[in-house]
């Protein structure tokens, strides 16, 4: 009898550390899982962030962002939306049949265009001219691509520099004068021995005119 209960005790044994592994790898984030089957999809998806985004995009049928920087200061962007989940070996075989299809196109590190294109559909860029690809999984919103270019500090700098003179000019070809445009505010040099009253001035009641005295000088003879 004795005998009996030990041989069940260490039946028990390994069926519970089963169980225990079991749990703590349906626990463990779905992006550690898929490494752990497949490590060289890491640097296929473009490192860790881009990996991370699709795989947990894949697994909760979140929206996925993939990121490449194409050249110095300019990001493509892309973004899909699985139409559904997938368990962690269908986002293994997925992703490994995607890093086949590339390869065989002669594309060993695609681009987040390029991977977007390959796994959601679209038109895939190789370096014989854009083909039309068929997705390896379901959207429900499509690819979409984006690039983004960023400004250097020298540049943001110069384009204010170049506004600051713009308005600084503009300014200066504004006149400060209240009268309209043609009519001088300057009041004009007397001319000597003119008369300075106007015929208008002179007809209204009580206005005077001022003229200049006639000269008593005598007239030489010629």
């Amino acid at each position: 009898m004795k005998q009996i209960l030990l041989l069940c005790a260490a039946l028990a044994l390994p069926a519970s550390a089963g169980a225990q592994s079991t749990q703590f790898q349906l626990g463990a984030a779905p992006a550690l899982e898929v490494q752990r089957l497949a490590p060289q999809l890491v640097s296929f998806a473009g490192g860790d962030v881009n990996f991370n985004n699709l795989v947990n995009g894949l697994a909760l049928g979140l929206p996925v962002t993939l990121t490449t920087a194409t050249a110095p200061g300019v990001t493509q962007v892309v973004t899909f939306t699985p139409a559904g989940t997938m368990s962690v070996s269908q986002i293994a075989q997925a992703l490994e049949t995607a890093r086949q299809s590339l390869i065989a196109r002669g594309i060993a590190t695609p681009t987040a265009e390029q991977l977007g294109a390959v796994l959601a559909g679209g038109t895939l860029s190789t370096a014989l001219g854009g083909t039309p690809v068929t997705g390896l999984i379901g959207t429900s919103t499509g690819l979409a691509t984006n690039t983004t270019r960023a400004t250097s500090a020298a540049t943001a700098l110069q384009n204010a520099n170049s506004a600051a003179v713009a308005g600084a000019s503009a300014r200066r070809n504004m006149s400060d004068s209240v009268f309209p445009r043609g009519i001088s505010d300057t009041p004009p040099t007397p001319v000597p021995g003119a008369n300075t009253t106007t015929p208008a001035a002179a007809s209204l009641p009580g206005a005077t005119t001022t003229t200049a005295p006639a000269s008593n000088a005598p007239l030489r003879g010629r």
